[in-house]
């Protein structure tokens, strides 16, 4: 199913945030972190200092669901680094070799079985993906989008690939490695220090359209605004290009909507009481994805909104975003 056709340039060459031209240097606390995956493409991540924070929702949060809670203090004991954007098309293609198009055709001949609501199913079946109609369930293909239709197990393995090559070429430092972010990360790393149901404030509207959404989040509300080229659904929308909404506090874009976002853990129920660098439950049958997505409601735009998903679900709606971080988290 993998399809791995590296050009050498297209070799990857890890350097700290620094003036061009600069001698690479190791990870330090407080600088960012760059990999430059192609003569266009890099994959910058934002240092995120260990800390603190309050994880879940309260009671009285808008369209609160009663898996975010409850509430309770979660230490991060580590810092780590976190991707400033979802992983787009153009990332993808430079580190596995495949365009968006070329990963679903792989995903639809795959004849694996997976389990699918306790059934054992190929991906094409469970999703009603067929060859002949491939261009009925694919939106832009831009390089600058997320890159969409991809499973838990393809994004894990887009960080394993990347791990092993820069663990082989010298340029990932001893005890590190690149990862989806732990559940707990993420929405640490969303929150970027606020406690409120968006890092801009509250959310009080929860339908289909919320004012206060459209600087930060391509949601359902507004990812139809100024839609050019193939869409999905009328009116025709689907990902749109990263980085093009206001960032939160930290530096990250598109934390809310766009595209759900992969986290390492499966889902489960909240520990209940303060935790350390909680990596979610042992086994499990559904892991978690965060953020909402282009095609959500205001109500999943929220930092501690929660979703499940079978791992080898794959869709147009769900993608991903790299994290650094030492590996004794995984």
């Amino acid at each position: 199913m993998w399809a791995f056709s590296f050009v050498s340039a297209l070799a990857l060459v890890l350097t700290t945030t620094q003036p061009q031209g600069a001698k690479p240097a190791g990870l330090t606390d407080g600088k960012d972190w760059t990999v430059v995956a192609s003569k266009t493409d890099r994959i910058n991540l934002k240092w995120i200092r260990a800390s603190r924070f309050l994880m879940g929702s309260p009671g009285s949060e808008p369209g609160r669901k009663a898996d975010e809670g409850p509430q309770r203090t979660v230490r991060i004991t580590h810092s780590f680094w976190l991707g400033e954007t979802p992983v787009t098309i153009g990332q993808w293609k430079a580190v596995m070799g495949t365009t968006v198009r070329q990963h679903l055709i792989d995903l639809i001949k795959d004849d694996t079985l997976h389990d699918f609501d306790g059934k054992k199913r190929t991906l094409r079946d469970f999703m009603g993906f067929r060859l002949e109609s491939i261009d009925k369930v694919l939106a832009n293909e831009d390089d600058k989008l997320p890159m969409y239709f991809v499973s838990w197990f393809d994004a894990t393995e887009f960080c394993k690939q990347l791990t092993e090559r820069e663990r082989s070429s010298g340029r990932l430092p001893t005890g590190f490695e690149y990862t989806l972010p732990t559940e707990a990360q993420w929405e640490y790393a969303c929150r970027a220090g606020t406690g409120t149901a968006t890092y801009v404030g509250p959310l009080s509207e929860l339908g289909r359209h919320a004012a206060s959404l459209d600087k930060i989040a391509w949601y359902s509300g507004n990812s139809s605004d100024g839609y050019a080229g193939k869409g999905l659904g009328n009116p025709p929308a689907g990902p749109r290009a990263v980085g093009t909404k206001q960032p939160n506090r930290w530096g990250l874009q598109d934390m809310l909507g766009n595209i759900w976002e992969w986290c390492r853990d499966w889902y489960g129920p909240v520990n209940d009481g303060d935790v350390v660098d909680p990596l979610g439950p042992d086994t499990g049958t559904a892991r978690v994805n965060r953020g909402g997505s282009w095609g959500s409601w205001a109500a999943d735009e929220r930092c501690a909104n929660r979703a499940q998903n079978p791992p080898a679900e794959a869709s147009a709606y769900r993608g991903f975003r790299v994290a650094l971080s030492r590996a004794l988290y995984h």
